[in-house]
């Protein structure tokens, strides 16, 4: 029984002693760390970019303060102010230029300021319906137009964009913006003559100042590029012009004229800071 007893413990202390040989000769597999996550994109930096789309609008031209209807015969003919010279229309065109501009973010929270210069070959015309509310009861302008054109556009602009929240992801940014908004205007009228070329009556141009909202979509795309895709509303403010002579016979001056503009346009920013 002693022997059977001796054994039975000279078998376990075998086993014991392989079992530690075999676990000291085994491999343990090295740490693998797990992956880090992917990197967040931020849209704090400066960036410049080009834009070029579309513009619409309105415009209305009306009589002012010691406007009158220059013509042999009719000195001293006031029409009242307020008296509108052509009825509302509309004006069109493209535009196109560029940005420059700087992102500070904060959480989903995008914080920017914009700067923008554009060229627009923007333009409508109107026919001059009768002037009333002078002596004779009023006059016919009958062959005679008025137009507003648009030569550049320049906007200085605050944006408040929301990144990384919702579907989208972090490089999309939605925003709204708004500023300050200032425009090359030039106001003509014109007499087409029964016979013969159209006539320029009298043109003047304005450096004129206003407003502008809007807002927009702007996507990261890689590298320090991005697209964006944009709406804003201009509003200038309403402003005298046709004060400067010599006037032809036949001019109304001077004038008021009213415009305000629809800008749709896209555009690429490299953010190279």
């Amino acid at each position: 029984m002693k022997r059977v007893f001796l054994g039975s413990v000279a078998l376990v202390a075998l086993s014991l002693g392989t079992s530690a040989g075999f676990a000291a000769d085994r491999r343990v597999p090295a740490y693998t760390p797990p992956p880090p996550p992917a990197p967040v994109y931020t849209w704090s930096g400066c960036y410049a970019g080009a834009s070029a789309g579309y513009s619409t609008g309105n415009s209305q031209h009306f009589a002012t303060e010691g406007t009158t209807f220059n013509s042999p015969g009719a000195v001293g003919n006031v029409i009242p102010a307020g008296t509108a010279i052509t009825d509302k229309f509309d004006l069109s065109g493209f535009i196109g230029g560029g940005q420059l501009g700087c992102n500070w973010q904060g959480g989903v929270w995008v914080f920017g300021i914009e700067g923008d210069g554009s060229a627009l070959n923007k333009s409508g015309q109107a026919s001059e319906i009768p002037l009333i509310g002078v002596p004779g009861g009023g006059i016919n302008r009958n062959n005679w137009a008025s137009e507003t054109q648009e030569r550049w556009l320049v906007t200085a602009r605050g944006r408040l964009g929301l990144s990384g929240w919702g579907w989208w992801g972090d490089k999309t940014m939605v925003y709204v913006t708004g500023g300050g908004a200032w425009a090359k205007i030039d106001s003509s009228e014109w007499l087409f003559a029964a016979t013969g070329p159209i006539q320029r009556g009298h043109q003047e141009s304005n450096t004129r100042s206003g407003w502008t909202v809007g807002g927009g979509i702007e996507y990261a795309v890689g590298y320090g590029w991005s697209v964006k895709s944009e709406f804003l509303y201009v509003k200038f403010d309403n402003y005298n012009t046709f004060t400067t002579g010599p006037f032809a016979a036949g001019n109304v001056s001077p004038r008021e004229v009213k415009l305000e503009d629809y800008i749709w346009r896209a555009g690429m920013n490299y953010k190279f800071w």
